[in-house]
């Protein structure tokens, strides 16, 4: 077992043993396991290991093919999620079967992708919604983890593409409080951090609570910028010219985003964005 990349994460994230520990066991507990590899029960192991965002695996490293496998298409599925390839990523997810044969991390990866996936893809709302349940219920009913966050936002994209906006407003404004506590780790959670600023500010900027939306929008650019990261900033941009034109703001800045929208979403292949772009007079 690997104790020595659990302690560095720890301290990398400028966790004490005791901010770790919150909520999840005792720090005398967290402390005998990072001395002397007295591991605690599976469940405390699984949650701190969350909170790392690390895996089981991690600390216990394979080499298993099928492992690599299943976790490529994982991979593949949410990078599909992230440039709006929906079908595509449906049927990656469905060559993984039973997601019950992964770790804990991987279970609930799976069902923020799969939920997304099935309310932004037209599916069911029910099927959504069970998704976001078993995030919330089932492996992180103490809500500690960014996939909570992912869940109560896909719920609310979930309600807003079924046409409810009340309900769908329920979850954004549950998560919109949280945002500035949203953490930078690794380019897995920017892109998640960037799905619950851009899906939130997007949701206020339809329904007409534009300052807010700009807020939102405003610093989904500043995450972008600060991380490098390009994924979700054309979608930031565009949704930004929206709201400027609404409120009858100034048009050279409404063009200015579109043109960088533009340029970022060829960049990250996203031509259903480039359509939207294109016909943004209609719109």
């Amino acid at each position: 077992m690997n104790i020595d990349i659990f302690i560095e994460t720890r301290k990398r994230l400028h966790l004490s043993q005791d901010q770790l520990a919150h909520g999840i066991c005792t720090q005398a507990t967290l402390s005998k396991f990072e001395r002397n590899g007295k591991v605690p029960s599976l469940k405390i192991l699984l949650q701190l290991c969350d909170r790392l965002e690390l895996t089981l695996n991690d600390l216990f490293p394979l080499n298993h093919d099928e492992d690599s496998v299943r976790s490529q298409a994982l991979e593949q599925a949410e990078f599909q999620l992230l440039v709006g390839e929906y079908a595509e990523a449906q049927a990656n997810l469905k060559k993984l079967g039973d997601p019950a044969n992964g770790t804990l991390n991987f279970q609930m990866r799976y069902y923020f992708i799969r939920g997304y996936v099935t309310a932004l893809n037209g599916g069911a709302i029910a099927d959504a919604l069970y998704d976001f349940s078993q995030i919330l219920n089932r492996f992180d009913e103490g809500h500690h983890s960014v996939y909570s966050l992912l869940a109560y936002t896909g719920m609310g994209v979930a309600y807003n593409q079924d046409g409810d906006t009340t309900r769908a407003a329920f979850y954004f404004n549950k998560v919109a409080g949280e945002i500035r506590n949203l953490t930078f780790k690794n380019s897995h959670n920017i892109w998640r951090s960037l799905n619950i600023i851009y899906y939130t500010g997007q949701f206020y900027g339809q329904t007409g609570d534009l300052k807010a939306s700009d807020e939102l929008l405003n610093y989904g650019v500043e995450v972008c910028a600060r991380y490098h990261v390009t994924y979700y900033l054309a979608r930031i941009l565009y949704q930004r010219a929206l709201n400027t034109r609404q409120q009858a703001g100034d048009t050279a800045q409404i063009k200015q985003d579109l043109q960088d929208a533009a340029a970022f979403a060829r960049l990250n292949r996203n031509d259903n964005l480039l359509t939207l772009i294109a016909n943004f007079d209609q719109n």
